[in-house]
């Protein structure tokens, strides 16, 4: 029996040393594992009853993908549509629409006698809101399918009637990430709009405001006058960046024109298309006298182009004393906020379409003709977007003040009450000067470039321009006679701009 005992407690100290836990060393930083004493094990505590389970909570619901704001014009696609045929795929930057349709030369023809539809790319979210644009009048259904179809209208879920030059329809159902634009009738459409995802209706929602405002990126060194008495020459050989007139080398335009810059680097982590380094956003030189931008300087490129929408936070900009600028969004004088540089041209990341928002990318334009649907600025924004090309376009958009007669129309210098101020400056004119190379795809850098690979032109607006004008020969000016015209000098950088000649041609 004592051999039994014996035997028995053997047996079971080794099977306690054998479930006794191993106690790893501690990694520490310096390399010094030195074994830690081990602890004396707590006898296990008598169980507790189980309490009742708490029901798992509700699974929180996956958040609503951000708006994006799609589009295709007739321009771009074009050459995919000069003959009625088989559907066609065409790729941009907000995904692959399909295109069955054909080319009457104004634009892209839905014909009910045809098989003709144009499929938007497939979104995240839901579409919203499709906004038609046609080239003349029509009236006739538009119809919206879950399908292509064949001669018969396949999967239509929704219509609506058209009429006018554009057509602006929100959808009544969910759940549509694509579909199928179809007509019943001849319809020229010259652009498409899609607004997919975001919350509520069809509705862009208004961005919450900024927390703590992050700090825009800047250039590395930050940049300082390159001659010590003109302020817009910086140390950066920047195509786009004009030089002012400085007469008496006091940093001002003139004796009674304080003069402000400001220089904003894409905010998004967006890259130089063509070389390493932040994309630049744009640069702004900014009246005092005025309280409203003089020029804003800025690089064009596909880069700066995507899906984040337009996002409306109007503010001071960081950089420029907010006691100049306007402040409030509160509009006047018949106008209402006109971007110099176009939201619809920074829509690579919301931080950086954010930055065109600042006060100081912002003028007032009439509204009524102006800058509005078919307004003459309008238009001539649409068709800029047309000559960005592979190698990047630079401009110089341009407020001026003085009286301005050019093309049939006149204006006249006046002061209105605007952005909260009762002493802003209505521009007369607003210019765009622009350098580009002539192939727009030799993936070289302007500054490196002969004259004869070059063009540059000067495209000038009266603000009292009637609606509905379309970019022309007669806005054209040489940008030597827009230098002697506004006392800024443009394209410093680039020596071999051929300044003194244009071919209106070139950029119609």
């Amino acid at each position: 029996m004592r051999k039994l005992l014996t035997l028995l407690l053997i047996v079971s100290t080794t099977l306690f040393l054998a479930c006794e836990p191993e106690l790893p060393f501690d990694d520490d930083t310096n390399g010094d594992n030195t074994e830690h004493p081990t602890p004396t094990p707590n006898p296990d505590p008598e169980p507790e009853p189980n309490p009742d389970p708490t029901p798992d909570p509700e699974p929180t619901p996956d958040p609503e993908p951000a708006e994006v704001t799609a589009t295709l014009t007739y321009e771009e696609c074009k050459s995919l549509v000069s003959g009625y045929g088989k559907p066609k795929s065409y790729t941009n930057s907000y995904g692959t629409w399909t295109i069955c349709a054909y080319d009457n030369s104004n634009g892209i023809q839905i014909n009910s006698n045809k098989v003709a539809y144009i499929g938007t790319p497939t979104f995240e979210g839901d579409i919203k809101r499709i906004t038609l644009t046609f080239a003349e009048s029509y009236s006739g259904d538009i119809l919206l399918c879950s399908q292509a179809g064949t001669t018969a209208v396949a999967g239509q879920f929704e219509s609506f009637s058209c009429g006018g030059k554009a057509q602006e329809y929100t959808l009544t159902t969910s759940g549509h990430k694509s579909l199928y634009i179809r007509s019943s009738a001849c319809a020229r459409i010259t652009s498409i709009t899609i607004v997919a995802g975001g919350s509520g209706g069809g509705t862009t929602p208004t961005p919450d405001p900024d927390p703590t405002p992050t700090p825009d990126p800047e250039p590395e060194p930050d940049p300082t006058p390159g001659d010590g008495t003109n302020p817009s020459t910086y140390a950066y050989n920047w195509a786009e960046l004009p030089v002012m007139v400085d007469a008496n080398k006091d940093g001002r335009l003139d004796n009674n024109t304080s003069l402000y810059y400001a220089h904003h680097l894409c905010a998004g982590g967006e890259k130089n298309a063509q070389r390493n380094g932040t994309a630049r956003n744009y640069t702004v030189c900014y009246s005092a006298e005025h309280h409203c931008p003089l020029w804003v300087a800025a690089p064009m490129h596909k880069c700066h182009q995507g899906s984040s929408g337009r996002n409306d936070s109007y503010k001071s900009d960081p950089k420029i004393p907010s006691n100049i600028q306007y402040n409030s969004k509160d509009t006047g004088g018949g106008c209402n906020k006109g971007h110099m540089l176009s939201s619809h041209d920074r829509t690579s990341s919301v931080a950086t379409n954010k930055q065109v928002f600042y006060y100081t990318n912002i003028a007032p334009q009439y509204s009524s003709t102006f800058n509005t649907g078919g307004g003459a600025w309008n238009n001539f924004e649409d068709h800029l977007e047309t000559l960005i090309c592979s190698d990047t376009l630079y401009i110089v958009l341009g407020c001026y003040f003085d009286s301005f007669s050019r093309n049939g129309a006149s204006a006249s210098p006046k002061k209105i009450s605007f952005g909260g101020r009762s002493d802003v400056s209505c521009p007369t004119m607003f210019y765009c000067a622009m350098l580009r190379t002539k192939r727009g795809n030799t993936g070289k850098r302007v500054q490196d470039c002969s004259a004869s690979e070059l063009q540059c032109a000067a495209f000038t607006l009266c603000h009292k321009m009637a609606k509905g004008h379309e970019p022309q020969p007669a806005d054209f000016m040489s940008i030597s006679e827009l230098e002697k015209l506004t006392g800024v000098t443009y394209f410093p950088n680039v020596k071999n701009a051929p300044k003194t000649t244009y071919n209106a041609n070139d950029w119609l």
